[in-house]
């Protein structure tokens, strides 16, 4: 290999300064570097259900590991000037199920999608479903390179628990709303028959054609489990088994948390292994893990999101998964409270 040597100073001083400047524009824009090889995210061991709550004292000593976020800019919609610059993930299990952490830096709360105006804030998480080999591509996966997909949004959370509609709607938007007819009225309203004839109350086309955006009963809680085989191929799972809880913090004053001011901390669960072959099957040993955050306030949505390279869950033994769980649809579990 030949090695190039130059006597100008002219061009010395003219790389260096280039690298000055590039190295001025990564500082102040926050743009991480990106990773150039695997980091293992160690999952710990621990006694007792996943703690649910992302301030739960457990939570605190368990070492946790920031993840780099660049723009996705491979496929349209595409957003080079995220908001999100980087994640910070922990994981814990206690030998039946996995609980993984996820804190990040935002300065605003978004929940909505109600007005054109909204965008909510949304964080995934993502495995191959095939765990052996080298990992799909980090997008959404490829044909023949199937991803599983948990992908916690703020609607959802602020959906839980909300009246008898079970979610947040344009009447709590806004008001001072007045219809003719609401889907939600009780009686006297327009009905429909399901596919075998059954009488199912007032009309809603969402809740008929059985999506799971628009009738919150079909949700486990605040996380949807999905596959993909490359863009544009996003699918709703027909079996919801991961549960989430997320939690804005205003103050973001919280030990072994990602920051000092505002700040999203959630937590996701599941069995590390199910009987759902479209499921990740989480054993000892590394799984490759990427991640993505949506920022509502910088308009991100769809494609326009911050993604991590594959990363390596390093889950230990006696950690990972044994014979398939047969739960089938989790109920959403209540927060633990700090002790």
């Amino acid at each position: 290999m030949k090695i190039m040597q130059t006597r100008n100073r002219a061009v010395v001083w003219g790389v260096l300064l280039s690298a000055f400047i590039v190295g001025v524009v990564l500082t102040l824009g926050q743009i991480p570097l990106a990773v150039s090889q695997p980091v293992a995210i160690q999952v710990k061991a621990i006694k007792g259900p996943v703690p649910m709550d992302g301030a739960n004292p457990i939570w605190e000593n368990i070492p946790g590991v920031v993840v780099p976020l660049s723009g996705q800019t491979i496929t349209t919609p595409m957003h080079p000037n995220i908001a999100v610059k980087s994640v910070f993930v922990k994981a814990v299990s206690n030998g039946k199920d996995i609980g993984i952490r996820l804190d990040w830096a935002d300065q605003s709360k978004n929940d909505t999608t109600i007005g054109p105006q909204h965008f909510r804030d949304q964080a995934a998480i993502q495995f191959p479903v095939n765990t052996s080999g080298a990992p799909p591509f980090q997008c959404m996966g490829q044909s023949g390179g199937t991803v599983n997909i948990w992908r916690w949004n703020a609607e959802w959370q602020k959906d839980l628990g909300k009246d008898s509609a079970g979610l947040w709607d344009v009447d709590n938007e806004y008001p001072a709303i007045f219809w003719d007819y609401y889907f939600e009225e009780p009686a006297g309203g327009v009905t429909y028959l399901d596919r075998i004839g059954r009488s199912m109350g007032p009309f809603n086309t969402g809740i008929w054609s059985g999506n799971i955006m628009s009738d919150p009963e079909m949700r486990a809680g605040s996380v949807e489990d999905l596959n993909a085989n490359g863009f544009s191929t996003l699918t709703t799972q027909a079996h919801q088994d991961v549960v989430g809880n997320g939690l804005w913090e205003p103050a973001g004053s919280i030990k072994g948390g990602c920051c000092s001011g505002p700040s999203w901390r959630v937590v996701y669960k599941r069995a590390l292994s199910t009987s759902d072959p479209n499921d990740v099957q989480l054993k000892a040993g590394a799984v490759p893990v990427a991640f993505a955050v949506w920022d509502g306030q910088n308009l991100e949505r769809d494609g326009m999101k911050g993604i991590s390279t594959w990363f390596t869950l390093q889950i230990p033994e006696g950690g990972g998964g044994g014979a398939p769980s047969d739960q089938k649809r989790p109920a959403q579990e209540p927060q633990d409270k700090p002790k």
